[in-house]
């Protein structure tokens, strides 16, 4: 708990976490009467997509922040879900983690394989994702003010994709291992961004990660920057953008989703 603790200081100072306690949560229309049972890797199916779920115990009208976790280029959601921790972490912490099965056909890297929608215009990827949503919003109670997004490589290009096209639903995203410019995207608001990538990434080079941190600069409209432990913190922002740089490769780090749930937690939807 002082490592988590010390993590989120280091993000955003005590005055983010102040303003980040004293928004209320915005109940979805799932809350109700009774209790929920912890969930340990629940399966579930919508659209055809295999999808896990992770959630604590706790009251059925309690809201919950969810995060969404998406899954490297020709990967699975199984895997990203036992290597990243984000599972036992969502039962220790109070908070739903939701592992989605991408779509097949993407293609990327020269070939074709399972993931993620890359491009702005692109919609059927949104589109589960809004059927998602709606669902867990429906059969849970949620917190509509906390919902997250992050993901691994192709994950993060798309978490980070998500931040745009979806800024009406989600909270704060978070890229590990991917970035890019968005181009003419447009975010119905600011919103926080998480960059975390290593300077030995052979796969998606750091340039690319770092052209999409300067895109968020931009359309979030920041100043400048300063750089303590090897994490570059934005000034002036209408919404948080922080970069870290560390001597990984392509690999999802071990402290990730520590790193990741801290700047969720520090960063709820406080506009409508």
């Amino acid at each position: 708990m002082r490592r988590r603790l010390s993590i989120v200081l280091l993000l955003v100072g005590l005055r983010g976490l102040a303003v980040a306690d004293a928004v209320p949560p915005e109940p979805s229309a799932g809350c109700r009467a009774g209790a929920l049972p912890a969930v340990d890797g629940a399966e579930a199916t919508l659209d055809g997509r295999r999808y896990w779920l992770d959630a604590p115990e706790a009251p059925a009208d309690r809201p919950l922040p969810v995060v969404l976790v998406f899954h490297g280029f020709r990967d699975r959601a199984e895997n990203l879900r036992r290597g990243t921790g984000f599972g036992t972490l969502a039962r220790r912490d109070g908070f739903i983690a939701v592992f989605p099965d991408g779509h097949d056909g993407v293609r990327l890297l020269g070939t074709t394989g399972r993931g993620w929608d890359l491009g702005v215009d692109d919609a059927v990827d949104r589109a589960f994702v809004v059927a998602l949503l709606d669902r867990l919003e429906r059969e849970r109670c949620i917190d509509r003010r906390r919902v997250f997004a992050t993901g691994m490589s192709n994950g993060g290009f798309f978490s980070s994709l998500l931040g745009c096209q979806l800024a009406d639903r989600f909270a704060a995203v978070a890229a590990v291992a991917g970035g890019m410019e968005l181009g003419p995207c447009r975010p119905a608001r600011p919103v926080p961004v998480l960059f975390l990538y290593g300077s030995n990434d052979a796969v998606v080079p750091p340039p690319m990660i770092r052209g999409g941190r300067d895109w968020w600069v931009r359309a979030n409209g920041c100043g400048d920057a300063a750089e303590t432990d090897g994490c570059r913190r934005y000034a002036q922002c209408k919404a948080p953008v922080v970069s870290c740089e560390g001597t990984q490769g392509h690999v999802w780090p071990p402290d990730a989703a520590e790193r990741v749930w801290a700047f969720f937690t520090a960063n709820p939807r406080v506009s409508p």
